[in-house]
């Protein structure tokens, strides 16, 4: 398949993210995200998010509608439908903190929504499945944390809900029409627990820098984010309540831990994720 040739001249730069420069069109209809290597940058992982999208488009859920794989300079990228206005939850959060529980309610509704959708197994990748597979290609893991994950695999209760694969507040955009998911490119069937446990992840794990530079919060800020979520996800408005939504969610942080491995493989920042597999492991007794 060819990929369509595109000159960037006439389209205008609105963020350069650790993964991609997006870009708008020159009629204001559009935007592309082009890839650095290693973020969704071949022909074959990008011929995937598209086939995703449309397939998420047709079950109803609000995303982007997903236009071609184009060609710049030997890099590719998606065309997606630009939202005019469109923030994503943590520059909402970020920019209005007195705001905060009202976004975060919205950004719980959205996922509920998300994951009380069926979906026919088969249609997209099995988060079973793939877990599995990462788990024993993983160097990270030692064979006791393996074990581990894989007994909790196994534990965890077969559904086929609609699984977003990369669940944080910067995936859903709203704008004053809605709100949106975007970055589906490991939206998966399977068990909600799976994108549960990396929202926690990224509540409870990362280090400032990092999170300031890409939630636009810091870390104490996004831990009062998982508790306002917990409250309307689960219902956790109590301190009893919210300590047992972390004892189920928190195992699953594992999960998240070797989706970044693998898209870090040769990545200078794996070192990072070290770390905070470290400090994961600790908090499990592992």
């Amino acid at each position: 398949m060819l990929m369509e040739k595109i000159d960037l001249s006439q389209w205008t730069m609105f963020s350069n993210r650790h993964n991609s420069e997006n870009y708008n069109s020159p009629d204001g209809k559009w935007m592309l995200k082009l890839g650095f290597p290693g973020f969704c940058s071949t022909k074959e992982e990008l011929l995937r998010e598209q086939d995703i999208c449309r397939k998420v488009v047709s079950l109803g859920i609000p995303t982007p509608h997903v236009g071609d794989i184009v060609e710049q300079d030997g890099r590719l990228g998606l065309i997606y439908e630009r939202i005019v206005g469109k923030r994503s939850i943590s520059k909402c959060v970020g920019e209005n903190p007195e705001h905060l529980e009202e976004y975060i309610k919205v950004f719980a509704e959205h996922c509920k929504k998300l994951h009380s959708t069926s979906c026919i197994p088969g249609t997209f990748q099995d988060a079973e499945e793939k877990y599995s597979r990462l788990l024993e290609q993983s160097k990270m893991f030692p064979e006791n944390v393996k074990e581990f994950a894989r007994n909790l695999i196994k534990e965890t209760p077969k559904v086929s809900r609609c699984v977003h694969g990369d669940m944080q507040t910067g995936n859903l955009i709203v704008n004053d029409n809605g709100a949106y998911f975007i970055d589906l490119g490991e939206f998966a069937c399977g068990n909600p627990l799976y994108d549960l446990g990396c929202y926690y992840y990224f509540c409870h794990y990362l280090p400032d820098d990092f999170l300031l530079a890409t939630h636009y919060m810091n870390a104490a800020m996004m831990r009062k984010c998982w508790d306002v979520f917990a409250k309307y996800y689960f219902g956790a408005d109590t301190p009893e309540k919210l300590a047992a939504v972390d004892t189920r969610v928190k195992p699953y942080v594992l999960f998240p831990i070797l989706d970044f491995e693998h898209l870090m493989a040769e990545d200078a920042n794996l070192k990072y994720l070290e770390m905070n597999f470290q400090v994961a492991k600790k908090d499990l007794g592992l």
